[in-house]
């Protein structure tokens, strides 16, 4: 932080950030080098420029009018939804009755260097939760704006949950056991943008460190589809969901979930199909599959219908726990489960030592 500090006091820095886990590193790890200006403008904002090396970064100006602009006008912003200042209105005084409300965030759109896109769901409490449709997060991309929302953006990361779901990430009401996914299907060239988002996000709920997880990215998913899955792709994937088999061509089952927003090495962060598929009897319009390591993923959300139904549906027993039920198949486990208000259906393969 020292390094930061200095940024806006002299002319030329070189400042570098180091982060122990893999959750921060796309966010955190960036050198920024180069020489600072600044520069007071007519309207009261201030004007910073930054040269790297050979090339100079055009000027920006980090004035809230500006993010405004910023902004398409596809969506509205998130401080024209529930969100805006949430945290600030519900602040957190040390005390169990106010670990809510939290805020699980999904990414859809994160193309833009200035603007991403996603949804949310705000929990008012165990078993009360609200949607919040498709709005837009814009940023600043002066380099006053990344130092001056630095601190915060290192707090959010640091969060720690007095109960959680593990690696599950889910829209709640449990948060996952990290605020950020650990694998995110973002280029090098967007951890700038990342970071904008984060910093945004936690400016424009009004966050506040202290509390047990109240805000964190359930993940990445697509906003739309555009195409619907070929009945090849179609059966493959309706078998991998049902835990029958595992087709060797799964690439075209594949190919179809890229389609729908899915990018290998995700992990279990579901997409959305226009066209429904059917597991064990019943539609399914919204699957998450994870095909990293020595372990495989398919799973099934059903909304709609009950826990017992699905459990039904695919022939499972109850456990010797008295709570989960499951049953071996041919080709690995399947399980049922509930995700926030939706049961799921799970298959999981172990592939250490054959051909997945």
């Amino acid at each position: 932080m020292e390094g930061l500090r200095r940024l806006h006091t002299t002319g030329c820095v070189t400042s570098r950030s180091h982060c122990k886990a893999s959750i921060c590193v796309l966010a955190l790890i960036q050198t920024l080098s180069g020489c600072v200006t600044t520069q007071a403008q007519p309207d009261g904002s201030t004007k910073v420029r930054l040269s790297l090396g050979a090339q100079a970064q055009s000027a920006q100006t980090a004035t809230l009018n500006n993010f405004e602009r910023q902004e398409g006008a596809a969506l509205p912003s998130v401080r024209t939804t529930r969100l805006a200042g949430v945290f600030s209105k519900h602040p957190y005084d040390g005390t169990a009755k106010t670990y809510f409300p939290r805020v699980a965030v999904t990414v859809t759109d994160w193309a833009r260097n200035d603007c991403w896109s996603a949804t949310a769901t705000i929990w008012w409490s165990m078993s009360k939760s609200e949607a919040v449709p498709a709005f837009s997060v814009c940023w600043g991309q002066s380099v006053g704006y990344a130092v001056n929302n630095a601190a915060n953006l290192h707090l959010f990361m640091q969060q720690t949950a007095l109960e959680h779901s593990g690696n599950l990430r889910t829209s709640g009401p449990k948060p996952p056991m990290l605020a950020i996914p650990d694998r995110q299907p973002i280029s090098e060239r967007q951890q700038l943008a990342f970071q904008g988002f984060i910093q945004q996000l936690v400016r424009d709920t009004g966050w506040q460190p202290g509390a047990p997880t109240n805000l964190w990215l359930v993940g990445y998913g697509a906003s739309t589809t555009t195409q619907p899955v070929r009945s090849k792709a179609k059966t493959q994937l309706e078998q991998a969901l049902s835990c029958a088999s595992i087709s060797k061509r799964f690439d075209q089952a594949e190919a179809a979930l890229r389609l729908s927003g899915w990018r290998p090495g995700q992990g279990i962060t579901p997409v959305t199909l226009t066209q429904p598929l059917r597991v064990h009897g019943l539609t399914v319009h919204k699957i998450a599959v994870s095909r990293d390591g020595g372990e495989h993923v398919y799973r099934s959300f059903m909304s709609g219908v009950s826990l017992q139904q699905v459990v039904k549906a695919a022939a499972l027993q109850l456990g010797k726990d008295g709570r989960t039920y499951g049953r071996l198949t041919k080709v690995g486990v399947l399980s049922a489960d509930m995700e926030g208000r939706d049961p799921t259906l799970t298959c999981t393969i172990n592939t250490e030592g054959t051909e997945g």
